[in-house]
């Protein structure tokens, strides 16, 4: 019996719900991994930023600081990818959301993160991990439709 086919219109709301989902994401991050660069290589005091979050920052190490910088940029990288419906969307995707996952596992266990004024609640944050997994599931549905090429190099 052959299966129903989704509808085109729900593959493009998708596509476009992901990437204005997965934009917003991204300049979130690329928000953070700027300040984590100023607190590194800048002066974080004349910038304003929290005093509270540079300890944090400083006590991470530079392991911590070029993975809020990897996700940042593997985040920008997927979107752009998704935007030219490129295969390589989904494993950057995936590897942003390593690189993000392990950069707030280190941030949220220092003892001071819980008095940080940005941080937010844990329920807050689970609820952005979790759509983050539903936009890997998304990609995933879209590159199962068709409407990502299942190949990342097409071989002539």
């Amino acid at each position: 019996m052959p299966r129903p086919e989704t509808g085109r219109w729900e593959i493009v709301a998708l596509r476009w719900g992901l990437i204005v989902g997965i934009s917003y994401w991204a300049l979130t991050q690329l928000g953070s991994a700027t300040r984590v660069l100023i607190i590194k290589f800048g002066d974080a005091v004349s910038a304003g930023i929290d005093p509270t979050l540079v300890i944090i920052v400083d006590n991470m190490g530079m392991f911590g600081a070029a993975l809020t910088v990897a996700n940042a940029v593997a985040y920008s990288g997927a979107v752009a990818l998704l935007v030219m419906r490129m295969s390589a969307a989904l494993p950057v995707y995936a590897a942003a959301l390593v690189f993000d996952l392990t950069g707030w596992v280190i941030y949220s266990t220092h003892s001071l993160y819980d008095f940080w004024s940005d941080s937010s609640n844990q329920i807050e944050d689970w609820v952005a991990n979790g759509l983050l997994l539903v936009g890997l599931i998304g990609l995933i549905i879209l590159r199962q439709a068709g409407a990502l090429p299942k190949r990342l190099v097409i071989s002539r």
